[in-house]
């Protein structure tokens, strides 16, 4: 049964290349995923993620939110001198599953403050992934904007995943 996921893979490749969706088109990611699905899943969502924060609508969310210092996530990544898709490139995403966190079902991934890593709990995530891929999509632009210095409780992970999704449509 293992080996049904990364055929499957393999033929959503070759179909989203048939339709035109070229490596090009993919957001630049640095990860280490190892798991077929879960990059696939990340890559996907990474993606989704950062065609809804071109439009300024939704883009809107990176200055709904500050950090301890009163400073709005756009202002972090403005001071970088970043976009959201050239900040994403420098995150590093990596597989989580040796981490405490990931060994809870309802987390799928995790980071630090101001980190440029972000854990990714491959099993969990995946099969999110598969049931509602806004969610991931939801979680990509939620642990970004941690790293860019959003802390948590509050604004609780809750608050932080309603209005990054209210900003999304």
């Amino acid at each position: 049964m293992g080996v049904l996921f990364p055929k499957f893979v393999l033929a959503l490749s070759v179909s989203m290349a048939a339709r035109g969706d070229s490596p090009q088109d993919k957001a630049p990611l640095n990860h280490s995923i190892r798991d077929p699905t879960a990059r696939f899943a990340l890559e996907r969502a990474a993606r989704a993620a950062l065609e809804r924060l071109e439009r300024p609508e939704c883009r809107q969310v990176l200055s709904d939110f500050r950090d301890a210092s009163g400073h709005t996530i756009q202002e972090n990544l403005d001071l970088l001198g970043d976009t959201p898709r050239s900040y994403l490139a420098r995150i590093t995403f990596r597989e989580g599953l040796d981490r405490r966190r990931c060994k809870n079902p309802a987390i799928l991934a995790a980071t630090f403050i101001g980190a440029r890593e972000v854990f990714i709990c491959s099993p969990q995530f995946w099969q999110v992934y598969r049931n509602d891929p806004t969610r991931v999509e939801t979680l990509i632009i939620h642990e970004m904007m941690h790293t860019l210095g959003l802390g948590e409780n509050p604004p609780t992970s809750t608050e932080i995943n309603t209005r990054v999704r209210k900003r999304y449509w």
